[in-house]
């Protein structure tokens, strides 16, 4: 009964290590693509932080010119209103 026992055993040990390795594998494999797609996604983001930097400045240069824009506007329309009340004045004198 000793051997019996034994073969009992060691059939038993076999078994768990072909289930550890059925299990263990698969999982190795999984832990090993999951590492890669983590890779591919931190070097995205990296990617991507740098293209926002590039964004950001392109949208604070835009913003400053249109701020530029803006005072250049505001000082056509008093010189266009300069203009109007010397050429109101030009007519006035004219008509008179």
């Amino acid at each position: 009964m000793g051997t019996a026992n034994g073969k009992h055993s060691e059939w038993i040990w076999k078994i768990f290590i072909v289930v550890l390795g059925v299990l263990i594998v698969p999982l190795g494999g999984w832990v090993w693509n999951t590492n890669v797609v983590v890779t591919q996604l931190q070097n995205d983001l990296g990617d991507a932080e740098e293209v926002i930097v590039v964004l950001e400045q392109k949208v604070e240069q835009k913003v400053e010119e249109a701020e530029e824009n803006s005072r250049a506007i505001i000082s056509i329309e008093k010189d266009i209103e300069y203009m109007r009340s010397a050429l109101e004045r030009i007519e006035r004198l004219v008509a008179e």
